[in-house]
Formats: structure tokens, C-alpha cells, sequence
């Protein structure tokens, strides 16, 4: 189903509100804080394949002007768990042991893992070069096949698509329709999305995410975010609000 705005004023006040329900997960919280977002490399990509993908988690971050670092990263436990004998990986298991390690090692980064392995989801299977995201916690899994050879363009899109999700970004391109954008033939938030191209919809839609965030935080995360701008921001939202209940 498309949801539709009448205007991007609309749209944007929208996505200045998004972040109401994740700011109640204490993961969100502590991710977000922290600023820092681990690789780990349980597959067979090369790291000339890998250095790809952090090109496009750093596209991702660029966007609203973010302040995360990324490193590459391991854990033994983890890469045990992931490469037992069992044909898949239960994501919701691995991000249980992930929230608890959290919990024991006070680091709270949130991680991407790239593995070899079909990822068994609530909703189904997730395979070849496809994603599974938990913006709440802060995880992405990527799953390859070990004996397929990926396009570094492939790559670096892809991870930049499933960061935006990361980052806030919950839905895909076509599920919107806004008034005054006018239409855009590519954008890296369509489903399965071959351009590395945001639109100015998907973009601004990061941004007011991010800057509710800030809002309600009282803590900064956009590089180049003045208060006067939060404060407009906060106007237009009240203002949505008041129309939204009358």
C-alpha cells in the first residue's frame, strides 16, 4: 500500500516524528551514542569486496552529515555461531547473543555481518546477496554466495540501501507518494535498487529523521545542524500535530 502527503512540508514533519518508537528501545540509544558501526567478515568475500561495502556504508552516513566510524572487526563466539554445521543462520538467536554480549562488554556498536549462509528471518529466508535489517538493535546481516563472484557497483549500492534502513530510512522509494518532489526515475531506496542516486524525497526524509532525533535528545549528531534549524523543524512538527488531532 503507497502512503501519500500533500505536500513536502508534510513529508518532512512526518519523518521529524519517525523516531518516537525507536527512541524507546534502550539499543537504539546506545547505537546511535556510541557512533561507531563494526564489520565483521564471516563470508569469502575478498577485502578488496569488502573495502566496497564500506564505501557504501560511508555513502550512507555522508547523507545526513553523520558522525559515525566504521571498523573492521571480529569475534570469535560470533564467527563460531555463525559457521556451525546448521544450513542457516537464526538471526533472531545471533541478535540475542549480540544484545547480550552488549550488555557484559559495555561497547554497544552497531554491527554489520557478512556471511556465506541463507539467514532465517521472522518472515522468511533471506538469500544470495540480499539483507535482513534491525534498525532497533542496530544489525545488519548480509548473506553471499560463496562461489559467486559480486560486482563491486553491487556492492557498494547494496550496502548503501541497507545503511539507509540502518539510519532511519524504514521504507523503500515507491511506498511514498509526495506532492512537489515530481518524479524520479532511480533511486537507491527502490527495491532492489541499481543506482547509488537518492532522491531528494528518500534524502530529505533522513535528514528530519535525524534531526527529531536531535530534538528529542538534546544531543547533536548532524555535522552541519544549527539550533535555529531544529527549532523551525520543531514548528513545522507542532504545527502537523495540531492538524493531525483537530
Amino acid at each position: 500500500m503507497i502512503a501519500k502527503f500533500n505536500s513536502i512540508r508534510e513529508w518532512k514533519n512526518y519523518c521529524f516524528s519517525t523516531h518516537i518508537l525507536y527512541l524507546k528501545n534502550p539499543n537504539f540509544r546506545i547505537w546511535i551514542n556510541k557512533k561507531y558501526i563494526d564489520i565483521f567478515n564471516f563470508s569469502n568475500l575478498r577485502q578488496g569486496d569488502i573495502d566496497y561495502i564500506k564505501l557504501g556504508i560511508e555513502d550512507a552516513i555522508k547523507i545526513p552529515d553523520l558522525h559515525f566510524k566504521i571498523n573492521y572487526s571480529n569475534d570469535t563466539y560470533l564467527q563460531k555461531m555463525i559457521n556451525s554445521k546448521s544450513n542457516y543462520i537464526d538471526s533472531n538467536k545471533i541478535v540475542k547473543i549480540i544484545i547480550k554480549e552488549r550488555m557484559h562488554n559495555h561497547k554497544g556498536h552497531a554491527a554489520i555481518f557478512l556471511v556465506n549462509k541463507p539467514i532465517k528471518s521472522p518472515s522468511g529466508v533471506i538469500i544470495d546477496g540480499e539483507a535482513l535489517t534491525y534498525v532497533p538493535e542496530g544489525i545488519i546481516f548480509f548473506t553471499f554466495k560463496s562461489s559467486k563472484n559480486y560486482p563491486h557497483a553491487f556492492l557498494r549500492c547494496r550496502a548503501k540501501h541497507e545503511t539507509l534502513h540502518l539510519l532511519g530510512l524504514n521504507l523503500h522509494h515507491e511506498d511514498i507518494e509526495v506532492y512537489g518532489y515530481g518524479h524520479c526515475v532511480r533511486c537507491n531506496m527502490d527495491y532492489n535498487a541499481t543506482t547509488e542516486d537518492l532522491c531528494r524525497k528518500c534524502k530529505d526524509a533522513l535528514v528530519y529523521f535525524w534531526k527529531g532525533i536531535e530534538y528529542a535528545t538534546k544531543n547533536k549528531h548532524i555535522s552541519n545542524s544549527p539550533k535555529h534549524s531544529l527549532k523551525k523543524s520543531f514548528i513545522f512538527f507542532s504545527t502537523f500535530l495540531f492538524k493531525l488531532f483537530q
